[in-house]
């Protein structure tokens, strides 16, 4: 007979829809009825159990890359029926969204220096996030591997960070506007979106997908962009930044292009093109080893105006 372990695997890997390779590296999104009715099939691959002992060591090791176009990423993430106030002690408030979080150390270091006077792995850096963000906010990190939300979530509990930041994992360009219509319509007193806006958004050294065939992998589309525009307010901020300038420009172009009717790009008249500092002061893990070996950071930032979206 087939060992217990191995049909574990081979059932999750089913379930998963890792029995189609094929199928899933596809750079083309579900889009027929016959790819519609194949979801079914499917398990959201967030939902999914890890089979690692967390306390080993390879609980936190995770593979780089994913094809988000894969069929397995085109499936809406399973939320908790209460969601967002199972993950939020108080949704009456601004929200900071973190598009690509990684493992979470970020917002770990973010929410942790802010709220619970800690300090982690970048205690040496100086904290400017009070000149940009309000005192008070909730903290939403979006990661699409699977076993790297998982891990990110865990870590909040460890860090005392539970009621103020949480991590989902889903693909930010399938599962976003569900998401914030949710955080900004659950408390009806607040459903215009007044306090809990989304006050601020960082999406910080995303995957390159530098051959050019995989360039439409990329995370900032224009439906991405146009999303923000919807639930951002006058004054709100995008903040973007990667070590691969092409990756910067890009996300740059679709801001510009896609996004000029909502949103305003800051500049400074001594600033050269993409030096902008670093605005919160917090450095995320990979911004750490990128200055560390010191090489160039790409950065800009926009504001969003106060022209309504029309979609």
């Amino acid at each position: 007979g087939i060992p217990y372990y191995n049909l574990a695997i081979s059932t999750v890997r089913y379930l998963s829809g890792a029995s189609t390779d094929s199928a899933q590296d596809s750079s083309s999104p579900i889009s027929s009825d016959t790819d519609d009715h194949n979801k079914t099939k499917f398990i959201p691959p967030w939902s999914l159990p890890r089979l690692r002992n967390p306390n080993s060591k390879a609980f936190a090791r995770f593979r780089q890359h994913v094809n988000p176009l894969a069929r397995r990423f085109q499936i809406p993430t399973d939320l908790p029926e209460d969601w967002p106030h199972c993950d939020f002690d108080d949704i009456n408030l601004p929200l900071y969204l973190d598009i690509g979080c990684g493992k979470g150390g970020f917002l770990l270091d973010l929410v942790g220096r802010r709220h619970r006077g800690n300090t982690f792995e970048t205690d040496d850096s100086e904290d400017t996030s009070s000149q940009w963000l309000p005192s008070q906010m909730n903290y939403l990190g979006l990661e699409i591997r699977p076993g790297v939300s998982q891990y990110a979530q865990a870590r909040v509990e460890k860090k005392g960070l539970s009621g103020k930041l949480s991590f989902v994992g889903c693909n930010a360009n399938v599962d976003l506007e569900r998401l914030l219509n949710l955080y900004q319509g659950t408390d009806k007193v607040n459903i215009t979106g007044k306090n809990n806006r989304l006050a601020f958004v960082s999406i910080q050294f995303p995957d390159p997908h530098f051959k050019k065939q995989h360039a439409k992998r990329r995370v900032v589309t224009p439906s991405l962009v146009h999303t923000l525009a919807k639930f951002m307010k006058k004054g709100d901020v995008v903040f973007l930044q990667s070590d691969v300038k092409d990756v910067l420009v890009d996300m740059r172009e679709r801001f510009c292009e896609d996004g000029e009717m909502y949103f305003i790009e800051f500049q400074h008249e001594k600033m050269k093109e993409y030096e902008l500092e670093n605005p919160l002061g917090v450095p995320t893990e990979r911004e750490v080893s990128v200055q560390t070996n010191d090489l160039p950071i790409f950065r800009t930032l926009f504001r969003r105006n106060s022209v309504t979206f029309e979609g």
